[in-house]
């Protein structure tokens, strides 16, 4: 009969090999005890305590992998660790830490469109907490959260997203005086992305600090990745972004004092579907000929799409049968653009789960066309990892 306790003292011995640096040996414990736990979960499916038990040494062993360089296997621990812990009743701290570290496990396996929207899901967690009281309660695991956010918004989403988020995070890390590679890659990606947008003041400011701080560190490279405002006021000089005024809306000053910082805070949720009815149309005139365009509108509007569903925006709810197909083959646009890899198995998840709302609302027959298509690109790129 496998053993809840024999399982934890199996995580603990997994444990020192880790803190000993020997990861290898440690997974292969690790795996030892996963299967006991399995084996527990297959008895009791519903027992709170294993299931907790289980989750934190699916982090630790997602923590071995990487270490050892198993970034794919490391994204499935964090995968299945975030799917043990839902529906418990759990601290949300300790739920924004899990969507966090799975929004890092995607972005370093290249599932951008996972690792951006956990990355927000997480920070919504952590909305009641007050970003201005260093004193307060949660103010540091915001501000270390936001800094963590800030580097997979760097790879997975908007530039100016990121740098808002890297600018908030390092005034909070500084006011709790927590000098860890977090400020420091928070300064190093703000000193970055406001020399690649052309803010020269702020880019010296952030880089005075990172010297300052950490007169050792290397400075990043501007990057050379596109914004959303770009992407939109390029789309709107060729005709295929026909409404301007919603550019100003959707992407304010990233420097500015009402800049935000997460995609929710991007606007009103219940602007997400207003977005969407405009975007669409771009994205699918502009996916073959100007793919990178189609991209970044493309994603940043799903995210904004997931964030106002997580938080169940009435309209998009409602009216998801006038919403969900734009979505659809807005999503689907961006199979014509040439990409390939994890991002595909990436947009497939995405597809499946839209195909699979439409045929509950029991969407309209004159969509059935896309939906066909979707599902046979789903099928075609199917996420095949196994635990």
């Amino acid at each position: 009969m496998p053993n809840r306790r024999h399982a934890r003292r199996t995580h603990r011995d997994a444990q020192k090999l880790a803190a000993a640096g020997n990861h290898r040996g440690a997974l292969a414990v690790y795996a030892s005890a996963a299967a006991e736990y399995r084996g527990c979960l297959a008895v009791s499916p519903d027992d709170r305590a294993t299931r907790i038990d289980f989750a934190d040494l699916l982090a630790d062993r997602a923590a071995a992998h990487t270490a050892v360089g198993e970034i794919i296997e490391a994204y499935v621990a964090q995968r299945e660790r975030l799917e043990l812990t839902t529906g418990l009743d759990i601290a949300r701290t300790d739920r924004a830490a899990a969507r966090i570290d799975l929004a890092e496990a995607a972005a370093r396996s290249g599932r951008l469109l996972t690792a951006a929207s956990e990355a927000d899901a997480g920070l919504s967690l952590l909305e009641d907490t007050d970003p201005t009281d260093p004193a307060g309660p949660g103010f540091a695991g915001l501000a270390a959260a936001l800094a963590r956010a800030a580097r997979v918004y760097y790879r997975a989403a908007d530039p100016d997203l990121a740098v808002g988020a890297a600018d908030q995070a390092a005034r909070m890390l500084i006011a709790a005086g927590t000098d860890t590679d977090l400020l420091r890659d928070c300064l190093r990606l703000a000193a970055a992305l406001h020399t690649a947008a052309g803010r020269p003041g702020h880019a010296r400011g952030a880089a005075s600090l990172l010297a300052a701080r950490f007169p050792e560190a290397e400075p990043l490279a501007p990057p050379t990745t596109l914004t959303l405002r770009a992407a939109l006021e390029a789309a709107a000089g060729m005709g295929a972004f026909l409404d301007r005024g919603l550019i100003a809306r959707l992407c304010p000053d990233p420097a500015g004092r009402r800049a935000p910082v997460t995609i929710s805070a991007r606007c009103d949720p219940a602007f997400a579907a207003v977005a969407l009815h405009a975007a669409e149309p771009a994205v699918v005139t502009l996916a073959r000929v100007h793919p990178n365009l189609a991209w970044r509108i493309a994603s940043e509007v799903h995210y904004l799409l997931m964030a106002a569903d997580r938080s169940t925006e009435r309209n998009l709810h409602l009216n998801f049968r006038d919403h969900g197909p734009a979505w659809l083959a807005m999503l689907m646009a961006l199979t014509e653009t040439g990409k390939q890899g994890p991002i595909m198995t990436d947009l497939a998840t995405a597809l499946a789960d839209l195909c699979e709302r439409l045929h509950t609302r029991h969407a309209a027959s004159e969509h059935e066309p896309l939906v066909i298509a979707a599902n046979r690109f789903v099928e075609a790129n199917r996420d095949k990892l196994r635990r």
